[in-house]
């Protein structure tokens, strides 16, 4: 068994040295000093990634921001709340995981007819936004009830058993327990949102002009990816060279979400 656990690793270690390799060696060409801050021209074609890395900056946070209150208060319903009713947790749970796998196409033409249309944002940031938060929120919520029923019941009893009220020994005692899985959900929904294209292109727009504010269309990383690579003529080595970047952004922000994960309280 721990032959087989070592060589899974190995297998998923190498792939990721051969895709960060295979990234590098195609997009190096298009890369020159400026690339990350300049503004995009030209569909792409010229300039850089500064316009397209500050849009979605803005859609990750605040995706991942409107998500996070409405996941955990989800996970403290289902795993805390909801303890003694144990088949109306599990449908809760449920209905997160199956939420969890709807197709994100369906999730942003929904996105489109409700923020898009029916509250007038059209395509923008905020669109996007709220409507990739609407993918965020079962990822997190079946991850934090995950996190939240890791931590032994023995923690509570005896947390209340010295007078500790209920709700304070969920802030003082549960929740800094559960604090690594907690963050483990958070790496794995940034994750997700920066490599988001099929809700994002219906919602925030293709656009990849430095935005002014939240309510203007932008392109996030990988919505500059796939329309480099599938829609701009000779778009190839600049599609790589954004993919190269997006790759090690996101390598640098879930480094860093682990460093906070593991860093004492």
């Amino acid at each position: 068994m721990k032959l087989a656990s070592r060589l899974a690793s190995a297998l998923v270690l190498a792939f990721v040295v051969l895709l960060a390799l295979d990234l590098v060696v195609r997009g190096a060409p298009a890369w020159h000093a400026g690339y990350l801050f300049e503004a995009t021209r030209e569909s792409g074609t010229a300039g850089g990634i500064g316009s397209v890395i500050v849009s979605t900056a803005l859609v990750v946070v605040l995706a991942t921001g409107i998500a996070l209150p409405f996941a955990l208060g989800a996970a403290i319903l289902s795993a805390e709340m909801l303890q003694r009713r144990p088949r109306a947790a599990r449908a809760i749970l449920r209905s997160f995981e199956i939420l969890a796998s709807a197709p994100s196409v369906a999730i942003g033409l929904v996105g489109w007819s409700i923020f898009g249309r029916l509250f007038g944002l059209g395509f923008s940031i905020l669109g996007g936004s709220v409507t990739l938060a609407l993918m965020l929120v079962p990822i997190l919520a079946v991850a934090f009830h995950a996190g939240l029923e890791a931590v032994p019941r023995s923690l509570r009893a005896q947390s209340q058993a010295l007078g500790v009220s209920r709700w304070k020994t969920l802030v003082l005692q549960v929740l800094p327990a559960a604090r690594p899985a907690l963050f483990a959900g958070v790496v794995l929904a940034v994750g997700r949102a920066t490599a988001e294209t099929a809700v994002l292109i219906l919602t925030s727009g293709i656009s990849t002009r430095m935005p002014g504010d939240v309510f203007d269309p932008g392109a996030t990383l990988a919505v500059h990816v796939y329309h480099l690579a599938r829609n701009v003529p000779g778009g190839e080595a600049r599609a790589y060279a954004a993919a190269t970047a997006l790759f090690a952004i996101n390598v640098a922000v879930h480094l860093g979400l682990a460093r906070l994960r593991k860093e004492p309280a």
